[in-house]
């Protein structure tokens, strides 16, 4: 937060609204950004049709939930207002009836959205309040706070809701996994609000301190709520109602944990340690090619169960069970970050201890770009598993004075168990490990299952209620060795959503390219590889900003195109490969894409030019044909803070030396 402290010490930056030079209508090839003034790139590359603060640095999304009570879906998120970069972090808050459209909960100005701020010096979160989760709980029963605090929350009827926020405290900087962990540094604190999250009552240290004896490499972001699978688990009885939370952690020089606690129903501050819920080596990797790093320590981690669905292959019986983190310190040569947003499917046992334990049965990642600190939570009135993650910027530290804001979310993206049926084992690798489970059934043939992924698909028919779409004629393209072959759309935009369906019957690969000059100097590919079998963003060509400026290595996913047989029928093996489905969103520097529903990548771009608008489909060098179908094309996607107004900047603050702690704590600005 922007302290009272930190303004009296600081040194102003410059004014929100400025009335210098407007950096966000001329082509920045040749300008220096660096020394263009506070927020004069603010609506350059600001994206407008996802969930993202009004000004300032953010980072991770916290408390995802939804109110029975008021009808409202809640976001909270990671904030620095009045700062472009990390530091002093508190939470802002916004609302949303469908998660499409939000509405800051307090106003978009300066600070003014920022119900959950940190604490005076001498507090267990003086240093920040890192994330962590909410439920909207009944008042009809205490839940053990009633009277902690000043605190009043039973009056007895169900049908009103308390707000619980899990969050960790921070009373000592700098932590990270690789230095030496300070006893005290973090703590796990409860907040309390009976208005809907506009003002909050905190519970200090519940959980006070990391299991003993343990040598951690961190301790943070809880993740809790009410799990009847694990009831099950542990005590054969699923009504128990137990709350249940994960922690994100590790231990020094032998490997990431979930550490795992449990509460009963009627108290949330007495909380008990159950162990590690999941626990692998250092630097393991369940596949390196489909699965990541677990790296060192995990962040931002949680865990769920899942039904599986008839609409997605299954048998709306079986239930899968899940746990989702933040991977830190790892990488492999298909991701050069060392940050992982991972998921595994996990069998989960009860332990001779009486805690749980898990094996891992699958492993892959949720985002293969820049999208990290994946924050789910059950959606109840779509009776679904909903995931938010931060997409990062890329713009290094040279023009994030003139842009005035840091970072956005994915949009809200719909996990779920998917299931395949009467699959060939081509080349083998069902056999392999990987992002998914496969099981040989005695005719030969094979199942599969994995999580699946895709943007929640009411919020993308919201979204584009007000685009103009067009579908295009389905088109054959004859590949040819040496040659690629590009052809535009007629559409110009930053703004779009794109689906296509495309099959592949030889070598050549296949993508569109978006953010396009008209000379093609500047552009962006999204690319399907059949041969390689790598769905990927390449941004060689992006931009024609000065190459120190930002990041332009290409994101890389695997993806191998399943062989289906015709029929069931044992005797026929002939089989059809499935269909390359593309689903790509363009919004303006942040690009998703996803592929078949498996995999997923968010990138940033940062054009040069405004010209830098075209989109078309293109073909590389190969053999065979490619055949696009149903490519449809949304230009104008919906704005999702509709209240705010088109600049919503705000002015910037650099902390003094007594603030930062001559920068050991965070940067200042």
């Amino acid at each position: 937060m922007v302290s009272a402290a930190a303004l009296a010490g600081a040194l102003l930056l410059g004014a929100g609204a400025v009335s210098a030079q407007n950096y966000s209508t001329v082509n920045l090839a040749d300008v220096d950004i660096a020394s263009a003034p506070n927020n004069t790139l603010f609506n350059r590359w600001r994206p407008s049709s996802r969930f993202l603060a009004p000004h300032s640095w953010m980072n991770d999304p916290c408390a995802p939930s939804y109110d029975h009570a008021t009808g409202l879906y809640h976001m909270m998120y990671q904030w620095h207002p009045n700062h472009i970069q990390w530091g002093n972090i508190s939470w802002g808050h916004a609302v949303s009836y469908d998660q499409v459209t939000w509405t800051d909960v307090g106003g978009w100005q300066d600070n003014k959205a920022e119900p959950l701020a940190t604490g005076p010096n001498g507090t267990s979160d003086h240093l920040g309040v890192f994330s962590g989760s909410a439920q909207f709980l009944p008042r009809n029963q205490s839940y053990g706070l009633d009277g902690v605090n000043g605190l009043n929350i039973t009056n007895g009827n169900a049908s009103e809701t308390v707000m619980v926020v899990f969050y960790t405290g921070v009373d000592k900087l700098p932590t990270n996994w690789a230095k030496t962990y300070l006893n005290g540094t973090e703590a796990q604190s409860l907040a309390i609000s009976t208005d809907g999250g506009k003002s909050f009552t905190k519970i200090e240290d519940v959980i006070p301190q990391p299991p003993p004896h343990l040598n951690i490499t961190g301790f943070r972001d809880p993740i809790f709520g009410q799990w009847a699978e694990m009831d099950d688990i542990l005590h054969g009885d699923s009504s128990l109602g137990n709350y249940y939370a994960i922690m994100g952690s590790g231990i020094k020089g032998v490997g990431p944990r979930l550490q795992f606690y449990y509460a009963p129903p009627d108290n949330l501050t007495d909380w008990n340690y159950l162990g590690p819920l999941f626990a692998v080596s250092a630097n393991e990797t369940w596949s390196e090619t489909y699965s990541g790093s677990f790296g060192y320590n995990f962040e931002v981690a949680g865990a769920f169960s899942l039904t599986e669905l008839e609409k997605f292959g299954g048998d709306n019986e079986t239930k899968h069970h899940y746990v989702v983190a933040g991977a830190e310190g790892g990488n492999t040569t298909l991701h050069p970050s060392n940050q992982w947003a991972l998921w595994s499917e996990v069998q989960m046992t009860r332990s001779e201890n009486g805690s749980a334990q898990t094996n891992i049965l699958s492993t892959g990642v949720l985002d293969w770009g820049l999208a990290y600190a994946w924050n789910t939570f059950y959606d109840a009135p779509k009776d679904r598993r909903i995931a938010y993650g931060w997409i990062k910027e890329e713009d290094i530290l040279r023009g994030q004075t003139a842009m005035g804001w840091q970072g956005a979310f994915a949009l809200p993206r719909h996990l779920y168990t998917q299931v395949y049926e009467n699959l060939r084992n081509t080349d083998g690798i069902l056999s392999q490990r990987g992002s998914w489970r496969a099981l040989r059934r005695a005719d030969g043939k094979w199942s599969m299952t994995t999580l699946g992924m895709q943007p929640a698909e009411d919020v993308v028919a919201s979204l584009r209620e007000t685009a103009e779409v067009t579908t295009f004629a389905n088109k054959t393209v004859q590949a040819k060795n040496g040659t690629e072959k590009y052809s535009g759309l007629g559409i110009n935009s930053t703004s779009l959503n794109i689906h296509a369906e495309i099959e592949l019957s030889g070598t050549a690969p296949v993508g569109f390219v978006v953010r396009r000059s008209p000379d093609g100097d500047e552009q962006t590919l999204i690319k399907y590889d059949p041969v390689a079998q790598q769905l990927s963003i390449v941004r060689e060509n992006s931009t024609l900003l000065n190459a120190t400026y930002v990041e332009t290595y290409t994101h890389v996913a695997p993806l191998f195109l399943l062989d289906t047989y015709k029929t069931s029928n044992t005797t026929n093996m002939e089989v059809e490969r499935e269909s390359l489905k593309l689903d790509i969103f363009v919004d303006n520097s942040v690009l998703e894409v996803f592929g078949n529903n498996r995999v997923a990548i968010s990138s940033r771009i940062y054009p040069a030019r405004i010209d830098s608008t075209g989109l078309g489909w293109w073909v590389g060098s190969g053999e065979g044909s490619v055949a696009l179908k149903n490519v449809t094309v949304w230009d104008g996607l919906k704005n999702a803070f509709p209240e705010r107004p088109a600049n919503s900047s705000t002015h910037l603050v650099w902390d003094s030396a007594d603030v930062t702690h001559n920068g050991l704590y965070w940067a200042g600005n």
